[in-house]
């Protein structure tokens, strides 16, 4: 009982911050067709729904959402560090520190979601650039991925 508690309660962490509809099916054991009803319940409108995103390669096509990405990250591997190692609720806790540190900021939970996805799956590679000490993502196997530091254009 405790544990399907527990399940609905992440659930409706999740909708809280509109997480896409496949993320929060794939984090909990509840039916889609109940998260839809309670998404529209709780936001007033029906949530995102379609397959999760297999790469994140589209972040490089904006450098405010790149940077915004690269902040989640760091955000998040701090947390990441002091707590149980691919627990869902270190992306909720690097999302809600993020929103508090930069409120104006567009990256959406799924995003973040897919970020954590890809740092834990060595997808992504958050490294620090030589010259200015900042954090730099790296997209891993991929020719779109930045080569420059996004604070000091620094080749990396």
């Amino acid at each position: 009982m405790i544990k399907t508690l527990k399940q609905y309660q992440l659930a409706i962490t999740l909708i809280q911050r509109q997480a896409r509809i496949a993320v929060i099916v794939r984090e909990t054991t509840i039916p889609r067709e109940l998260i839809k009803a309670t998404y529209k319940e709780i936001l007033g409108r029906s949530g995102s729904s379609g397959p999760i995103k297999e790469s994140i390669r589209g972040l490089t096509h904006n450098m405010k959402r790149y940077k915004e990405a690269t902040l989640f990250a760091k955000i998040f591997r701090a947390i990441e560090a002091e707590n149980i190692h691919g627990d869902i609720h270190n992306v909720i806790q690097a999302f809600d520190f993020f929103k508090i540190s930069l409120p104006s900021g567009s990256l959406d939970f799924t995003t973040a979601w897919l970020v954590a996805r890809d740092l834990r799956n060595k997808k992504l590679l958050l490294t620090e650039c030589g010259h200015c000490y900042a954090a730099v993502l790296i997209i891993l196997g991929s020719e779109k991925s930045l080569d420059r530091c996004c604070v000091c254009k620094t080749a990396l």
